[in-house]
């Protein structure tokens, strides 16, 4: 049997999750620790300290946050990665089995199917000069979709994924897009980018399916854009879009591809995982890293 680390953020799921820990406390064995993250980074930092160990699953306990936290730590690791969703949107749990319920996650984990998932890495050149990294479990969102992401973690009076529904229609009103160029595989696309969603998995924001079809282990990014700047447009697919079916229509494209980078000389927002990276990026490479995780569950 495996040991077991849930790393748990108490305040993921409007704090909802904070009550999972007693629970959790409680049916925990020699083999599981508890650990309740008390800042921001904190979760990265005790996933990272785990991940030359082979014989442990360590576990996300959160929303998407928290995966990216724990799952971008252990990139490239011995150690194992397994997520028990507790948070708002639970974007990337989506793409796995069936969660076991709290009482049962450290039994669950301790013998549950290893597999390997792919994971994205995203570099930034800022306006200002700077230089960032990071990796990706579930995504990142460029210009419109960063700018909800941004706007959703601000809206804490509303609950669950009402409030990147909210914000969307919102900000749909008066978001301008940016002039960019976005190129991948060997194609060049140049235009007022509205949005641009590179999907591991399938969904954003709670219930946004912009990559409906994207596989976690097919060493591929779905890549989702449009350059179209009509409001009344952009309003009739944003429904389409929560069930996956805006792909269906003529202005809205979906590629995928290895790699991706973009240009954006007047600045564009970026999200990974729903934390934004950048307020004001001109320069943006992504790449997938196949199988770079082992996964539970």
């Amino acid at each position: 049997m495996r040991k077991v680390t849930l790393i748990v953020n108490p305040t993921a799921g409007r704090g909802r999750t904070a009550r999972l820990v007693e629970v959790l406390q409680r049916a925990q064995g020699p083999d599981c620790e508890v650990l309740v993250t008390r800042a921001p980074g904190e979760a990265r930092e005790l996933a990272g300290s785990r991940r030359d160990d082979t014989d442990r699953v360590v576990v996300a306990v959160g929303g998407d946050g928290t995966v990216h936290e724990v799952g971008g730590a252990l990139v490239g690791a011995e150690a194992i990665f397994g997520v028990l969703p507790a948070g708002s949107g639970n974007d990337f749990a989506k793409m796995l089995a069936e969660p076991p319920p709290p009482e049962s996650a450290a039994e669950y984990f301790a013998s549950a199917e290893v597999r390997r998932c792919d994971a994205g890495e995203i570099r930034i050149r800022h306006a200002d000069g700077r230089s960032t990294q990071r990796y990706f479990i579930n995504g990142v969102g460029i210009g419109f979709e960063a700018v909800v992401a941004d706007a959703a973690s601000r809206a804490r009076w509303l609950g669950g994924s009402a409030r990147y529904i909210v914000s969307a229609v919102r900000r749909l009103l008066t978001y301008r897009a940016p002039d960019a160029v976005l190129r991948f595989d060997g194609r060049e696309v140049a235009g007022p980018l509205f949005l641009v969603a590179v999907g591991n998995g399938r969904c954003a924001g709670g219930h946004f399916y912009l990559t409906p079809e994207a596989a976690i282990d097919d060493g591929l990014f779905d890549i989702c854009f449009t350059t179209t700047r009509s409001i009344p447009r952009l309003l009739r697919r944003l429904p389409a879009a929560l069930r996956g079916r805006h792909l269906a229509f003529d202005d809205i494209e979906l590629e995928r591809s290895q790699a991706m980078q973009l240009q954006c000389p007047d600045g564009c927002m970026i999200h990974a995982d729903g934390e934004l990276l950048a307020r004001n990026a001109v320069e943006v490479e992504v790449d997938i890293l196949p199988g770079a995780l082992r996964l539970a569950g």
